[in-house]
C-alpha cells in the first residue's frame, strides 16, 4: 500500500479498521490466562496449593471455552508433528487430575516437548500465515506444559524463560514491516514557519492486510516521527496477529 493510499484510508475511516471477530478470541486467549501462567512460574515446584489449583482451573476453563477455535488453528498447522502434539495436549488437559501416573508422565513430557517443538517450528517457517498460526498457539501449549510441570511439582521457570524467548521471536518476525508516513494535509503547499504545528499520519500494514495508524503532531523543524509512533501503528496493524499477543504479554512475563 502506498503512503498516499494509507493516509487517505486513515483519514477516511479513522484510527483503525474494525477487528475481525473470528480472530479476536484466539488473539485474546493468552491475556485471559497470563495471571495463571505467572502463578505457575512463581509457585511451580513448591508443592501444590490453592493458588496453583486456581491457576489450573483458569487454564483448563480457558482451553475448554475456546477449544473449537484452538483446534481450528491446530488443523491449519503445516507440520504434522506439531499439529499432533498440540492437539493431544489441548484434548487431554481437562483430564489431568484423573490421569494415573502411567499416563500423567507421558502427557507432561509430551506437552513440554511440544512446547519446544512449536518454538523451533516458528523459528524455521518462513510463510507469515504459518508462522502467525503457530505464534497464536504458542501461549496455549506453553501454558499446558507449565501446568503439567507444576502438577508434577517441578519448577516451571525454564519453561517460562523459553516462552519469553518464543514471544521475543514472534515480536521480531511478526512485526508489521510495511510502514510509512505522510503529511495529513498533503494539499497544503504553504511552507511552514519555525514553531508551526505539522500533522502526520504514520501507518503500518500487516501481512494479513490490516492497517494501523497514528496521528503525530510536530513543530517545524522538529523531527516529525518517533519510534513510539511507529510502534503504535504496528501494534494496531498487528492487532489480529500473534504480534499483538507477544507485545502485550512480554512485559508481564518478564516481570514474573
Amino acid at each position: 500500500m502506498s503512503a498516499t493510499a494509507a493516509v487517505s484510508m486513515a483519514l477516511t475511516v479513522g484510527a483503525v479498521a474494525p477487528a475481525r471477530p473470528a480472530q479476536a478470541a484466539i488473539t485474546g486467549w493468552f491475556s485471559a490466562v497470563i495471571s495463571a501462567v505467572v502463578t505457575l512460574a512463581s509457585r511451580g515446584g513448591s508443592g501444590w496449593d490453592p493458588q496453583l489449583e486456581a491457576a489450573k482451573q483458569q487454564i483448563i476453563s480457558a482451553v475448554e471455552s475456546s477449544k473449537q477455535e484452538i483446534l481450528n488453528h491446530i488443523d491449519a498447522i503445516a507440520a504434522a508433528d506439531v499439529e499432533a502434539c498440540t492437539q493431544a495436549a489441548v484434548t487431554k488437559v481437562a483430564q489431568i487430575d484423573s490421569m494415573p501416573g502411567s499416563l500423567l508422565g507421558p502427557f507432561v513430557n509430551g506437552a513440554v516437548d511440544c512446547a519446544a517443538l512449536s518454538s523451533s517450528y516458528f523459528n524455521a517457517v518462513q510463510d507469515p500465515w504459518a508462522a502467525d498460526n503457530i505464534g497464536k498457539l504458542m501461549g496455549v501449549i506453553y501454558s499446558i506444559a507449565m501446568l503439567g510441570f507444576a502438577k508434577y511439582n517441578l519448577s516451571t521457570r525454564t519453561l517460562l524463560d523459553n516462552l519469553i524467548r518464543g514471544y521475543q521471536a514472534v515480536q521480531v518476525k511478526m512485526r508489521p514491516s510495511n510502514c510509512g508516513m505522510g503529511n495529513a494535509y498533503p494539499g497544503n503547499d504553504i511552507p511552514p514557519r519555525p514553531g508551526e504545528p505539522m500533522y502526520w499520519i504514520v501507518w503500518c500494514d500487516a501481512y494479513n492486510g490490516d492497517l494501523g495508524n497514528a496521528t503525530v503532531i510536530s513543530y517545524y523543524p522538529q523531527q516529525p516521527v518517533t519510534d513510539a509512533a511507529f510502534d503504535e501503528a504496528a501494534l494496531q496493524a498487528g492487532r489480529n496477529t500473534s504480534y499483538a499477543i507477544a507485545v502485550n504479554a512480554l512485559p508481564t512475563l518478564r516481570a514474573a
